[in-house]
């Protein structure tokens, strides 16, 4: 019975939220990993809103099949309650008509098992796409890395407008061969379009586009922070633009 219900929510919800993007069209940024995906989403989100720009990210843990079309109907969750999902699923269809409704979602994609991420692209195809890293440390549902790797090959192959990768992680870089958009490298390494370089006490400098340089005080510490100071450098760069 719980199984059966799971599945009816998740193709009712799937409807209902592709019935909203049709008619509000905002501008879906996929933020995808292994890792730091949710500070990377805090950090465009920040970027954007400070840009003046109407944005909206998926709360946290909605990023998978079911949890992905709560956040874009923005409706909570009923969890393990049939009694708390009842209202939910009879308010849902007047979630299509949201007034004011954001012109970007922030969206992570989260996968645990081999077909998540067909289904989620099923829901919601990105304009940008982030892929922030892939590692070894979350594949137990997965046989081995590659097939991990290729949820994000897919992944990539959806995405038509701009894909943001991370150069330091081999993997990542190349994705970039599986996709139609454009991509852009943020990294460490040299090779990387946008690199983060320590210039002091936990001072970054970002190499930016056209030889402009950038020094960032960073208020966390570690590489993933870097990563999400980057990722955001290049959002709020192709946004004035007008890339996104």
């Amino acid at each position: 019975m719980k199984y059966i219900f799971k599945k009816f929510l998740q193709q009712y919800l799937k409807y209902l939220a592709k019935i909203t993007l049709l008619i509000h069209r905002p501008q879906i940024i996929a933020v995808a990993g292994s890792i730091n995906k949710t500070f990377v989403k805090e950090e465009i989100c920040r970027v954007l809103s400070e840009a003046g720009l109407n944005v909206r990210p998926n709360p946290r843990a909605f990023n998978t099949e079911i949890g992905l079309s709560l956040s874009i109907l923005d409706l909570s969750s009923g969890y393990n309650s049939y009694l708390k999902w009842l209202p939910i699923i009879l308010r849902a269809p007047m979630s299509i008509f949201q007034k004011n409704f954001p012109k970007f979602l922030v969206l992570e994609f989260g996968i645990s098992d081999p077909g998540d991420m067909k289904f989620l692209l099923s829901v919601a195809r990105p304009h940008m796409t982030v892929i922030t890293d892939i590692t070894q440390r979350y594949i137990e549902g997965f046989d081995d890395v590659e097939e991990l790797v290729d949820e994000y090959e897919y992944l990539a192959s959806c995405t038509k407008g701009l894909i943001i990768l991370n150069y330091d992680n081999i993997r990542v870089r190349g994705l970039a061969k599986f996709s139609p958009a454009k991509a852009i490298f943020f990294g460490l390494e040299d090779g990387a379009d946008w690199k983060g370089e320590l210039v002091g006490n936990n001072i970054y400098q970002v190499a930016k586009i056209q030889g402009q340089n950038k020094e960032f005080k960073l208020i966390r510490h570690g590489i993933h922070h870097v990563y999400s100071l980057l990722i955001g450098q290049i959002i709020a760069y192709v946004s004035q633009k007008k890339e996104v």
